[in-house]
């Protein structure tokens, strides 16, 4: 099957290679809404006309979400979760060739969500109907859910899971297509995501800017925010607020039995090297456990004062920081928010610091034997690709809303390497692209395979609560 697939889409190389850098110039930013609804509509009649999917597009109050189900006559589903939005592509002045230009330099394409994430979505629809048109079939049931506000903090994936929880829960297993090759030719399944809690202070202690020579007399904004970023965190970097750590519980057993996969699959070198990291505060196994296993405290921007030519000599009225706490099991967002709230009050900052919370999410975790593990890693050997498990990723995603909401086993997973995620000169190497649209076919139909070693199910009958 696969060698008839492949031989497909090596007849379709040229076009589809055009339809992926096609779809990169589209720009769908989630933070100012642009290309937002051109690019849902473009994704909607792709999959009626292409994969002959019911789809629409459903409004939560925020960005559509691209809603389909193909009806296979199978007594299994599953879900195909996936975002079409990206992020603002400043500073311009960095990237090398136009970030919606989606150009071909050397062996990569570069644009913004060349790896985030729609080249990996137009290669999974593409996979579909190679898969489709040389087989004659897709063997399972598929529900797609591609959403606009992943970015933002999928607020319309919220009420989806609400109100379509039934349909949803009738799926034994959701996927979310990524190129996982942290290292080049060494493809993860990864089974976890981190949370996330998204917040901004904003700290103003006067109505306007003050001379700075009674800076002596009155508090300055600036400081106060320094200062409740030196109680979270020491000058190495390391968490001193012991709220933060009270409930983790990880690295577990488990996590620590897969930390070679781990290792082995994930050079760290290759986050260093392409985003120009000067210095690093932990490496060796250290560095692992810290990324990918213990919660974090980020100060993801920080604004006060002046900061122009010349001089301006003023204590600012407000100063305003934007920063993320990442959450591993057994943190809530709620416990960490009420915490921050609480670290606040004893500091006497509370009616001082006006705090707004933008997103967060909850952990996920899949298990290591679930069937869609299985299927993903069975599917990366019909590559010729050894697979490696990794038990979570440094990042966040609403995949809890399919573990935890729906009881779902969710995963990431995909051939290709890329890289420069949210950075100027995000990447994606071409034979990435090629590699991710053959993975489809053998991912699906070894998926069939093992799920079908579950009890057995009427046709919409429901989910099996093995996985």
């Amino acid at each position: 099957m696969l060698n008839t697939v492949s031989s497909l889409v090596e007849s379709r190389w040229d076009a589809y290679l055009d339809e992926v850098r096609s779809f990169l110039r589209m720009p769908s930013i989630s933070p100012t809404g642009e290309g937002i609804e051109e690019t849902a509509s473009y994704l909607r009649d792709f999959l009626e006309e292409r994969l002959s999917s019911e789809s629409t597009l459903l409004r939560y109050g925020g960005h559509p979400i691209v809603y389909g189900s193909m009806d296979n006559d199978s007594k299994r589903t599953l879900i195909l979760y996936s975002m079409y939005d990206v992020l603002t592509v400043e500073p311009l002045k960095e990237w090398d060739s136009p970030p919606f230009g989606a150009e071909i330099v050397g062996d990569r394409i570069i644009a913004r969500g060349a790896v985030n994430t729609k080249a990996p979505l137009m290669s999974m629809l593409l996979g579909l109907e190679a898969m489709k048109d040389a087989t004659g079939k897709i063997p399972v049931n598929l529900i797609f859910v591609v959403e606009g506000e992943e970015e933002t903090g999928s607020r319309s994936m919220v009420r989806l899971v609400k109100e379509r929880g039934e349909e949803l829960g009738s799926a034994q297993a959701a996927y979310f297509m990524m190129p996982t090759e942290a290292s080049k030719g060494k493809p993860q399944v990864i089974l976890g995501k981190k949370g996330i809690v998204f917040v901004e202070l904003r700290i103003r202690e006067s109505r306007y800017d003050v001379h700075a020579s009674y800076a002596q007399l009155h508090y300055n904004p600036v400081e106060v925010a320094s200062n409740i970023i030196s109680s979270l965190k020491d000058s190495d970097g390391n968490i001193i607020a012991d709220w933060v750590h009270e409930s983790v519980v990880t690295p577990t057993e488990e996590d620590l039995r897969y930390l070679p996969e781990l290792m082995e699959s994930f050079d760290m070198d290759e986050v260093v090297k392409p985003y120009g990291i000067k210095r690093v505060r932990c490496s060796d196994r250290d560095a692992y456990i810290n990324v990918f296993y213990k919660p974090s405290v980020n100060i993801c921007g920080m604004n006060g004062g002046y900061t122009g030519e010349g001089t301006k000599t003023i204590t600012p009225a407000e100063a305003v920081v934007k920063m993320d706490f990442r959450l591993v099991p057994n943190m809530t967002p709620e416990s960490t928010l009420n915490g921050f709230m609480m670290h606040l009050e004893a500091m006497g900052l509370r009616d001082v610091v006006d705090i707004r919370l933008y997103h967060n999410y909850e952990w996920s975790r899949t298990p290591t034997d679930a069937h869609i593990t299985r299927a993903a890693r069975k599917a990366f050997l019909d590559l010729g690709m050894k697979p490696y498990t990794v038990t979570s990723s440094m990042g966040s995603a609403p995949e809890y809303l399919f573990t935890k909401r729906l009881g779902l086993p969710i995963l990431t997973a995909g051939p290709g390497y890329g890289g420069r995620i949210h950075a100027p000169n995000e990447f994606i190497e071409v034979e990435g692209v090629r590699k991710m649209i053959e993975y489809m076919a053998p991912l699906i139909a070894h998926w069939e395979k093992e799920v079908g070693k579950l009890a057995p199910l009427e046709k919409n009958q429901g989910r099996s609560k093995r996985v």
